[in-house]
């Protein structure tokens, strides 16, 4: 934990809980929220509600090097899609799939989505989205990140606080989503084709590692 948090409380949250974020009942218009995307449990269908909403999202796009902003050194919020965009581009996420084969129709619904800048998804962009100030900025709506502890322990303090929401699927049924989506999801970090060889059973048995997956990202523990 950082330095900031030691001795300075009894209670039984972790220290980035206690000191970075609010509590329900305190909720207020100055708290960003940070969604923890847990994959394959309706993360992708949220940040396209989110965009509906008109809302400035960050997440892994905004530091895409297509759109020219990874390397500014402040919080830039720009629109991603617009009228000439390529029906093929995607946001890398759960569903890109389903996306890249959009028609025009469902593109052009996107084309006021906003971002900023940074990528939300990796510890790297974390720290890039902290050292520019991100939730200081307010120029994000809502914070899309599946390493819930260090996106809190970095993007919020005491001074920024923030609130957490999630989606939450059946355990297996999304381990079961995960062995089949992974087998073809090319435009994934995790992109798995050799599962294909291997049934459900074989691969459940000798290579899942999800073992309190959820427990051990919210305490910032390895999962392997």
């Amino acid at each position: 934990p950082k330095l900031r948090y030691l001795g300075r409380s009894h209670s039984a949250l972790l220290p980035y809980a206690h000191h970075n974020l609010r509590r329900i009942k305190l909720l207020d218009d100055s708290a960003t929220p940070l969604f923890w995307h847990i994959p394959k449990s309706g993360g992708t269908t949220a940040k396209r509600l989110y965009d509906c909403f008109g809302l400035t999202l960050a997440n892994r796009l905004g530091a895409d090097p297509r759109y020219g902003l990874h390397d500014k050194e402040e919080i830039v919020v720009f629109h991603p899609f617009d009228s000439s965009s390529s029906n093929n581009d995607n946001d890398g996420d759960d569903n890109a799939r389903e996306h890249s084969s959009s028609n025009n129709s469902n593109n052009s619904s996107r084309n006021n989505a906003k971002f900023v800048n940074v990528d939300t998804t990796t510890q790297e962009g974390i720290l890039r989205a902290e050292r520019l100030g991100l939730v200081p900025s307010r120029k994000a709506d809502i914070i899309f990140s599946s390493d819930v502890y260090f996106a809190s322990d970095h993007l919020f303090d005491e001074s920024h606080r923030g609130t957490i929401l999630a989606l939450f699927r059946q355990p297996i049924d999304r381990l079961v989503s995960k062995f089949y989506y992974l087998q073809t999801a090319t435009w994934e970090r995790t992109y798995r084709p050799e599962w294909k060889d291997m049934s459900l059973l074989e691969w459940a048995e000798k290579v899942n590692g999800d073992e309190n997956f959820l427990v051990k990202k919210i305490v910032g523990k390895k999962l392997w």
